[in-house]
């Protein structure tokens, strides 16, 4: 969860759980048929550190997905994908900055993207690169985190990312190593297609964080505030939840 392990030979994996999709469409096109889209996936994430500012990551999703488009005169067309997705490797770098009372890391993050899913009509598996740029403080009261990341992909589409987490750390025991953080969420996409079509979204909303010894677990509620994409289905409401173990 960005937060641990911070100690050389550090490993710990994490599973998270991601929910989103929508009946409603983000434009009144009287041409575009009526549809649904709805997402389910269990992300299985690890981490290894060789020093505090050199580590290695995984991510691997199992995906479930249902569309339902409506059709005048005819039956439903109904479609579902379930399996494996394609798995994402990344070299988080960061140089750490202690001070007084906080501590800074900035990382630089190279990412790879491989085809390991199974493509269907709704889903698509490709390979990718990506990049990301981070910068986090923290001290005894204050959390904040700022990434910035894009990613280009085989099929020819491109897509820019900003995630944003403000937080309060209202209790922390040091001699059980537990506590908790609160913190506020804010997530923009843009994603650009091979034909130039353009999908943009911003979500935002409360985060949860709870830690103890070596265990940490984390819910996050995201609405949409903006979200623009012809004749495409509203993203809807995305909810997260996780638990992660580090050693």
């Amino acid at each position: 969860m960005d937060m641990a392990p911070r100690w050389a030979g550090g490993y710990g994996f994490q599973i998270q759980y991601e929910s989103f999709g929508s009946d409603r469409m983000l434009t009144e096109d009287p041409s575009t048929l009526d549809s649904t889209f709805f997402q389910n996936t269990v992300w299985f994430e690890g981490v290894y550190t060789w020093n505090r500012s050199i580590r290695a990551t995984f991510k691997l999703p199992y995906n479930q997905i249902s569309t339902e488009k409506y059709i005048v005169d005819a039956a439903s067309k109904i479609s579902k994908h379930s399996g494996i997705g394609d798995l994402i490797l990344g070299m988080p770098l960061k140089k750490y900055f202690n001070m007084d009372r906080t501590t800074v890391n900035i990382g630089f993050t190279p990412q790879v993207q491989l085809a390991t899913g199974k493509s269907s009509e709704i889903q698509s598996s490709y390979t990718g690169y990506g990049l990301s740029l981070s910068y986090s403080a923290e001290d005894p009261i204050l959390y904040q985190l700022y990434d910035l990341f894009g990613w280009i992909n085989n099929d020819g589409s491109k897509f820019l990312g900003l995630d944003v987490n403000l937080g309060w750390h209202p209790f922390h025991n040091n001699q059980k190593n537990q506590g908790l953080f609160i913190m506020w969420d804010v997530s923009g996409r843009i994603k650009l297609n091979r034909d130039n079509s353009r999908a943009q979204r911003l979500f935002t909303g409360p985060q949860f964080v709870v830690y103890k010894e070596n265990v940490m677990a984390r819910s996050v509620l995201k609405y949409p505030v903006y979200e623009n994409r012809d004749a495409q289905i509203t993203t809807g409401i995305i909810f997260q939840t996780g638990i992660g173990f580090v050693f």
